[in-house]
């Protein structure tokens, strides 16, 4: 129970309150921002393909997500995709993402400041990745490494210190390492892609106060980041002191 009690003070807490307060602000930011009319008379999946299109992004395909605030681009397969949150009331069922003749369902009809601002951002994303962009070519690079770190690295650690195998623990400690070094370099990604989003909605007619919320948005979401980032620095520091702790 000592033993655990630091973690307690030291990364539990800290992580959840860190963690916590992002999740929140970036959900009452996007609730606040979603009542409010961005004056773009299209379907989420309408303004999507237009911002691809607009930027040579013609072979990106779109598809539907289930879920709220789950949009992301996958560059592997180069796919954007809308959550269900963002689409609003369109029958996601419906839509057939390899037949464009058909158009896109449609919803309310117009999209709101905070539908805009994520779907610029995801196609941010996109143009990201036709560039070259290097920082996401780096957390690319890292990401099996990454997931090791996070899935299986804890359990290396653990044992390492428990039987007193430092040599395990190290290791381990370096696959967590992996994972945390992920988490900082997704930052200047994110960052980077709201800044082309809020070009992208500037272009379209998106000024003053909606153009304010876009980026209050857009902030909101990198704080879920920059958290995810201390806490996973939290965790690190605490292995690297445990094992520390336990040298003869």
């Amino acid at each position: 129970m000592g033993g655990f009690l630091p973690y307690i003070l030291l990364v539990m807490l800290p992580s959840i309150a860190i963690t916590g307060w992002a999740a929140w602000r970036v959900r009452s930011t996007y609730a606040r921002w979603s009542k409010v009319d961005s004056g773009i008379d299209l379907s989420a999946f309408d303004f999507a393909r237009r911002l691809l299109d607009r930027q040579g992004l013609t072979d990106v395909k779109i598809e539907p997500v289930p879920g709220q605030l789950t949009d992301h681009y996958d560059p592997r397969g180069k796919v954007l995709r809308v959550s269900s949150a963002v689409a609003g009331r369109q029958q996601l069922g419906s839509y057939d993402p390899t037949d464009r003749s058909v158009g896109f369902p449609q919803g309310s009809g117009t999209l709101s400041v905070a539908a805009a601002a994520v779907i610029a951002h995801e196609v941010g994303h996109a143009l990201q990745d036709r560039e070259h962009d290097p920082w996401m070519a780096v957390r690319q690079t890292i990401v099996p490494a990454a997931q090791l770190g996070s899935g299986l690295a804890p359990w290396l650690i653990i044992a390492g210190v428990w039987f007193s195998i430092l040599q395990l623990a190290w290791i381990g400690l370096i696959f967590f390492g992996a994972a945390v070094i992920f988490t900082f370099v997704t930052l200047p990604v994110e960052i980077g892609a709201s800044g082309k989003a809020l070009a992208f909605v500037g272009s379209l007619g998106i000024t003053g106060e909606r153009q304010v919320g876009a980026r209050e948005v857009l902030k909101a979401a990198a704080w879920t980041y920059v958290a995810a980032a201390l806490a996973a620095l939290l965790t690190f520091l605490y292995y690297l002191m445990l094992i520390l702790g336990r040298r003869d």
